[in-house]
């Protein structure tokens, strides 16, 4: 998942209704300042150039760099069986375990180092299905999202029985909550 789409899932995710608001709080102020009076455009453009960064900058901080979202951006397989979602992460191998590693030629032939989260079915939510992607959300505490590319499977029939049986267990889970 690419830095841009990763900031535009969290900020609808998370903060649409208040991005909004805050975008028609300060165009209304900039609109007002243009025809009434020169302090509302100055509100307007404080909303612009402090307000808005700052949700921005929370919603990274609050959001972006938990494990349950950062793991998106990173290069990653996902595993899916019956008691959720393994998400192996393939993090780059610096050399830093080694001592006196630094600038050796084999730096490069280097296996990346695996971490792996597990994810059970309890935490989630039912999945959204985009143009070119699956979005399975977590639910309290954790906040998060999993982010399951279509080309990540060989074939289509792979993708239809990995989100078959997600479907399927969550709605085994919570079968309130998926109809």
């Amino acid at each position: 998942m690419g830095g841009g789409s990763f900031a535009l899932e969290m900020l609808f995710r998370y903060a649409g209704i208040w991005m909004l608001l805050l975008s028609v709080t300060a165009l209304t102020g900039i609109i007002l300042g243009i025809t009434i009076d020169l302090r509302w455009f100055v509100i307007g453009l404080m909303v612009v150039f402090v307000v808005i960064p700052m949700v921005l900058a929370f919603l990274y901080y609050y959001f972006g760099l938990r494990r349950e979202c950062f793991i998106n951006t990173i290069p990653h397989t996902v595993v899916v069986n019956n008691a959720g979602v393994t998400v192996r992460m393939h993090l780059p191998d610096n050399g830093s375990d080694e001592p006196g590693a630094e600038g050796s030629s084999a730096e490069s032939d280097k296996e990346p180092r695996i971490r792996e989260e597990f994810f059970p079915y309890v935490q989630m939510q039912p999945y959204r299905i985009g143009s070119k992607s699956v979005i399975i959300p977590l639910r309290t505490p954790a906040k998060g999202f999993i982010w399951i590319p279509a080309d990540a499977f060989e074939e289509q029939e792979e993708l239809a029985e990995a989100l078959q049986l997600i479907d399927t267990r969550i709605a085994e889970l919570h079968p309130a909550k998926t109809k």
